[in-house]
């Protein structure tokens, strides 16, 4: 299939909704190489209009095509489609997008960092098949952008305009309290850095890629706590669904790893990274904060008796290869 294309005419519906004043995007609906349905962005954020390409391009094609043919089709749109377009495209039954820009190089141009999410897999445990392609052309469809609301500026003043404006949103070191403060996808490999001291068994890169994924997911939260530009500690919690021992609710807030480097101990950080997690646990609607530690690991133990942790049970796992 004839995917730049395609493409080039989602760019030239993109520049044309910038031409109008909206936001630059396009998008196309193809089945057996013909278009079916075009859609431009109409969005208007101070009605409160959603109105983006791909958005749009379902209300069009929605109860107009039978279910085999929207299977059957591939929808190319000029930018990677965000999380509730992709949910109303699958509502479609469509299962194939082509994008000309992606993720990360859009994110150039947003206040936002691009963080990889598996967004085929998130889809796939809801039973929803979706094959994501791209990027396409991607360097000429990120100068569509310079069209976007209809004032041409060049796209390297653009990214420069935002890289300032990211640069202010960061806490500078001096201006940064002591405390703990939730991670964010950027600070993955600082925390890699602390969970490779209390999990020595995994690889920086392993546990690098491992907090990338959970800083991601909305029932994970991870705290840091910095003393001025170092990160001294770390807690990472969740929220468990099935039963955990001692507990009578569900979902209960878990924690999942806290550590606290030996130069910082007994300065009651692990105090208040533990409290962070309980707090977080108390705003998804927990009652019950839990945890657990090896039977060896008494230093663990005695961490948690001293934070006012009760010991539900003992319990000795086993398995066997079949």
């Amino acid at each position: 299939m004839d995917h730049e294309k395609h493409i080039k005419r989602c760019y030239e519906l993109a520049v044309r909704a910038g031409k109008k004043g909206f936001d630059t995007f396009g998008a196309v609906l193809v089945h057996n190489g013909q278009v079916l349905e075009e859609a431009e962005n109409t969005a208007d954020w101070n009605k409160g209009i959603f109105g983006h390409a791909e958005f749009n391009l379902v209300h069009q094609c929605a109860n107009r095509y039978s279910d085999a043919v929207l299977k059957e089709s591939t929808l190319y749109t000029s930018c990677a489609p965000c999380e509730r377009c992709l949910c109303a495209i699958a509502s479609l039954g469509v299962e194939r997008i082509v994008f000309g820009v992606g993720y990360e190089a859009f994110s150039q141009l947003t206040p936002g960092e691009a963080f990889p999410v598996d967004r085929e897999g998130l889809l796939r445990k809801l039973g929803i098949r979706m094959k994501l392609t791209g990027p396409v052309l991607e360097d000429e469809g990120m100068h569509v952008f310079e069209w976007w609301g209809g004032d041409y500026r060049p796209l390297e003043e653009l990214i420069a305009e935002m890289a300032e404006v990211k640069a202010g949103q960061r806490i500078k070191p001096e201006e940064a309290a002591d405390g703990p403060e939730r991670a964010m996808i950027t600070d993955a490999e600082t925390v890699a850095k602390l969970a490779c001291e209390l999990w020595p068994d995994h690889t920086a890169e392993e546990m690098t890629a491992e907090f990338r994924n959970l800083l991601t997911q909305e029932e994970t939260a991870v705290f840091l706590f910095r003393t001025g530009e170092e990160a001294a500690g770390f807690a990472q919690c969740q929220l468990r669904h099935d039963y955990v021992e001692g507990t009578e609710t569900s979902p209960v807030g878990y924690l999942e790893g806290i550590y606290v480097r030996e130069a910082d101990r007994g300065k009651g950080i692990a105090r208040r990274l533990l409290n962070a997690c309980e707090n977080w646990a108390g705003e998804q609607g927990c009652t019950e904060f839990a945890s657990d530690c090896e039977l060896t690991n008494t230093e663990s133990q005695e961490f948690h008796r001293a934070v006012g942790f009760e010991e539900a049970n003992r319990i000795v796992a086993y398995v066997r290869k079949i």
